[in-house]
């Protein structure tokens, strides 16, 4: 295991523990359900820490460009916002949630930038356009996630968000399963 795997792992395994007695000793069904969807998103989050900091690390080691370091500065930036936003969720849940949400628009607002895996074109310019749909997601989580903490439909709200972290989970798998099957010597 890698110092930054160790690092991010310790980092957010008291995060997502507290999340976990929530969804465990939860007192309303719907804290529950937000506390379980937002359990699996913290690890997947870790996950993504990882992922991203070695990406910028290996990136780094080939290509000298300032849009590193800029990438670099707004993943860090998010992994601590998140990390807020997940200890939050351990107490408070709804805040937590938002604070969560507000980093996942942070990161996709300022990260301009996307790695790739090839030697060539190491750094590919990411247009707004091509984060417009995940902005959007996170924006109407917010929104959902706001309503929710009002009390207003919060069954229904609580299903929306957990099944919207499915969608985004069965996502990240699929694609992580599709680059293994193209190159299976690293997992991604």
């Amino acid at each position: 295991m890698q110092p930054v795997s160790i690092i991010i792992f310790l980092l957010f395994f008291p995060a997502c523990m507290g999340i976990l007695r929530q969804a465990i000793w939860g007192t309303e069904l719907t804290s529950q359900i937000i506390a379980i969807a937002m359990f699996f998103f913290c690890i997947e989050q870790a996950r993504m820490a990882v992922k991203d900091l070695n990406q910028i690390t290996e990136a780094k080691q080939l290509v000298s460009d300032i849009r590193l370091d800029n990438f670099y500065i707004v993943t860090v930036m998010t992994i601590v916002i998140e990390l807020v936003g997940f200890y939050a969720s351990a107490v408070w849940l709804g805040w937590g949630s938002i604070i969560i949400l507000v980093s996942q628009v942070w990161f996709n607002l300022l990260a301009t930038v996307k790695i790739k895996t090839s030697p060539k074109n190491i750094i590919e310019n990411w247009k707004i356009s091509e984060r417009l749909p995940v902005l959007i997601a996170d924006i109407v989580g917010l929104i959902l996630v706001s309503v929710w903490m009002l009390k207003f439909a919060s069954f229904w709200i609580s299903l929306i968000l957990g099944g919207m972290v499915v969608v985004y989970l069965s996502i990240k798998l699929l694609t992580s399963v599709n680059s293994y099957l193209k190159n299976p010597v690293s997992w991604s």
